[in-house]
């Protein structure tokens, strides 16, 4: 093959970049494009005949950490209370400890643990409770409201009822007409 092949025969084709500037001098192959440059790393730095490794990943076979965590959380074991034995979770074996620790040994660590753990589930429920029963509310006043005419009903009877005001304790509420 001879320098200047692809530009239709051109002998003083020399090889440029496509912006149009000159390869590196040393940088031109015989065919007169570069020889290293994009995609076309130098000899010493590609992978060697065969190496096709995947550098940087997991082996295969090989778990993710937390998986192996919950794995072990969840595995069974035997414990003693009040003298028999129950077959738990390693999880469930923990928080009993926990709850144990706070109670009969007074831990102030652990007693705090735990409220705050109990607190973030009630407020969990409360949270969850408040969006499902307000949503399942706007659905069936938005079905009502569509189907007023036909089932005939007044969709002010369906839904929560309105809490009772107070009763107002005053001087006379307590005196008889007698």
């Amino acid at each position: 093959m001879t320098l200047g092949s692809k530009d239709g025969g051109d002998p003083s084709f020399t090889g440029r970049r496509k912006d149009g500037k000159p390869f590196k001098d040393g940088n031109i192959g015989e065919d007169g494009t570069y020889s290293v440059g994009k995609n076309r790393p130098p000899k010493d730095g590609q992978f060697r005949k065969g190496d096709g490794r995947k550098r940087g990943r997991r082996e295969k076979g090989v778990r993710n950490a937390d998986t192996e965590f919950m794995r072990e959380l969840n595995r069974k074991v035997t414990i003693k209370e009040n003298g028999a034995e129950r077959r738990v979770t390693k999880g469930h074996a923990v928080d009993l400890r926990l709850i144990d620790n706070a109670t009969r040994k007074g831990d102030n660590k652990a007693i705090d643990m735990v409220d705050q753990r109990r607190r973030r589930i009630a407020e969990d429920r409360e949270n969850n409770r408040r969006y499902h029963t307000i949503a399942d509310r706007e659905i069936l006043e938005a079905f009502l409201r569509e189907r007023e005419k036909e089932l005939g009903i007044n969709p002010a009877l369906f839904g929560d009822p309105e809490p009772d005001p107070p009763l107002e304790m005053g001087g006379d509420a307590g005196e008889s007409d007698a």
